[in-house]
């Protein structure tokens, strides 16, 4: 069996507890990743800071006061850790147990040596459960499912009652036609965010129903789920490799699939919990 020492990140990029949440923000967005670890004066971990944690920030606080806000102040009180000895399976338990999406690696001293991720995990998947399992058989049948004019307000409802944080938008057949994560709400567009919470209109003319004068009429516009989704998502069907599922989410960086039956229209979604169940209950 694989051991966490064999699919580890390392170096790890860390802050430290004195922190900005901006800094934070900054750092995962600069270096496209989804966690810091945080730690002490001697590289001992004491906490995991995440996008959930800015998204959670961001839902009650203007974008500029998160420089305001210490990393200490919005991590999670504790840490789960793992040693770098332990194995992939052990690892998929513990982030399933403790619902984390990554794991701070330790050696012998306690002290920070890597961390392992759900993409990690994926990527032992892929490597070693080819043709164990079909994407049916451990894909997820419950989606959270948007259209193209939704809210951001609903979006992020959707994304905070999601396992995995995801949510596919579909069009009128029910054929996935983009993806919303946490990443793209956390890291929204500056245009777009400033319009959170605000009654924004554009005004145009328009003929008056009667045969009078022009009237300016006023649409409002928000920030809505076609503006946030990554379109033209990758899919997978029912009935292929699931490690090829985990291998195309690596190839192309991203997070899950949204799974397709024989039409072409929405059935399920393959994300990384799923791909974890698998390897924690294995075969």
């Amino acid at each position: 069996m694989a051991q966490v020492s064999d699919y580890m990140s390392s170096p790890v990029y860390v802050v430290r507890p004195e922190d900005s949440l901006a800094y934070a923000r900054n750092l995962m967005l600069s270096k496209e990743i989804s966690r810091l670890v945080v730690v002490d004066k001697e590289m001992r971990p004491i906490g995991i800071i995440t996008i959930t944690d800015i998204i959670s920030a961001l839902s009650s606080r203007e974008e500029s006061d998160l420089y305001q806000v210490l990393v200490r102040e919005a991590m999670p009180k504790e840490v789960v850790i793992i040693e770098e000895n332990k194995t992939v399976r052990t690892a998929a338990y513990l982030m399933l147990k403790h619902k984390v999406g990554g794991l701070p690696v330790v050696d012998e001293k306690g002290l920070l040596v890597g961390i392992i991720t759900r993409t990690d995990v994926l990527r032992a998947f892929a490597e070693r459960y080819q043709n164990m399992y079909k994407v049916k058989e451990i894909s997820r049948k419950e989606v959270s499912v948007a259209r193209r004019g939704h809210s951001l307000s609903y979006i992020i409802k959707l994304i905070n009652a999601d396992p995995a944080g995801k949510v596919v938008v579909v069009d009128e057949l029910m054929r996935p036609i983009g993806v919303i994560t946490k990443r793209d709400v956390a890291f929204i567009k500056p245009e777009v965010a400033a319009r959170k919470g605000k009654e924004s209109y554009r005004k145009y003319k328009a003929e008056a129903p009667t045969k009078a004068e022009a009237t300016v009429t006023r649409i409002y516009v928000v920030p809505v789920a076609e503006e946030l989704m990554t379109p033209n998502p990758v899919t997978i069907g029912e009935e292929e490799d699931a490690a090829e599922g985990a291998r195309r989410m690596l190839e192309r960086g991203i997070g899950c699939l949204p799974v397709v039956d024989g039409e072409g229209k929405l059935s399920g979604i393959l994300t990384k919990i799923e791909v974890l169940t698998a390897i924690a209950l294995g075969k």
